[in-house]
């Protein structure tokens, strides 16, 4: 089976597209940066504003769809556009260029975000919850509207709606070393959800997706333990050997972030009902056995 990735150059391209390189997959990468990957067929487009050839899709069975530009820094009105832009605009051009192909693949799984929720608070939140009203759930919401076109044309779609994912890169990278200088702790009462996934899960998400026939429309990528933010900096600091005492103060990661504040403030109680329904084992369910895999044992 031939596979083809968008963003397979990424945080979650690289890791998967090893996964499916030794499973016997052979995969087609199409990403603004080369890939380290040496087995890979390579195409350097980018999908909103370059025109997208057909001979990219020859024999290709499926399309995983990640390219996106990354949501991490300071919103200014010029980023937010290249965040929904490169999501909506890239998945429109896309399908259009999947739409016109004689020979079609057979199913398009599509990146989406659990913001697609927006700040719900206590609420549990599955596949069939409502969509929140702010920014990033509105890029969600846009962003999944337009993989879904590929339905027209015949295609099974799938919407892999992405907890924070927890592995050597992402957003760890940017706030272990603050925990190893002793100035980690809880965001604000700390009393937020926090939904999260490990690495090797979401890569076994997307496996899982692929093969799967029966599965299609959006789908919880998130672990089915639920924990608060402050669950998620005592488990960290324990396997750091850190303290975590001190708290990011609210208007503190306002005044950093911008509107991004509002992302890492969000309370989103995201259980994976569909995922758990299809059968799905998760490797890693608990975070500190998460945790203890990328800071102790390794990957």
């Amino acid at each position: 089976m031939k596979v083809m990735i968008t963003g397979g150059s990424g945080f979650i391209g690289q890791n998967l597209t090893a996964a499916l390189l030794q499973k016997g997959y052979e995969v087609t990468i199409v990403n603004r940066h080369a890939s380290k990957q040496k087995q890979v067929a390579f195409y350097d487009i980018d999908l909103v504003q370059s025109e997208i050839p057909d001979e990219i899709f020859s024999d290709v069975d499926a399309v995983i769809h990640l390219a996106g530009a990354n949501i991490f820094g300071r919103w200014s009105k010029r980023k937010k556009r290249a965040i929904y832009h490169s999501r909506i605009a890239g998945t429109r051009n896309l399908v259009s260029a999947i739409s016109a192909l004689n020979q079609k693949p057979k199913v398009l799984i599509s990146a989406s975000a659990v913001g697609f929720y927006g700040d719900r608070g206590e609420d549990k939140l599955d596949e069939s919850s409502s969509s929140g009203k702010d920014f990033l759930a509105h890029v969600c919401i846009d962003w999944e509207k337009q993989a879904r076109e590929a339905e027209k044309c015949g295609l099974r779609t799938v919407q892999i709606r992405t907890a924070p994912v927890l592995g050597h890169g992402g957003f760890l990278r940017k706030i272990v070393p603050i925990y190893n200088l002793g100035l980690g702790g809880p965001i604000a009462r700390g009393k937020q959800w926090f939904p999260w996934i490990h690495m090797a899960d979401i890569v076994g998400v997307y496996m899982f997706a692929l093969e799967n026939e029966a599965i299609a429309g959006p789908v919880n990528a998130c672990s089915p333990q639920q924990i608060r933010n402050i669950d998620f900096s005592n488990a960290l600091a324990k396997v750091l050997k850190r303290p975590a005492y001190l708290r990011v103060p609210r208007l503190a990661l306002k005044l950093v972030l911008n509107d991004l504040a509002s992302v890492v403030l969000a309370s989103q109680k995201v259980y994976p009902r569909k995922l758990n329904d299809f059968g799905y084992k998760f490797i890693f369910p608990n975070i500190e056995k998460a945790l203890e895999n990328l800071f102790i044992i390794g990957e």
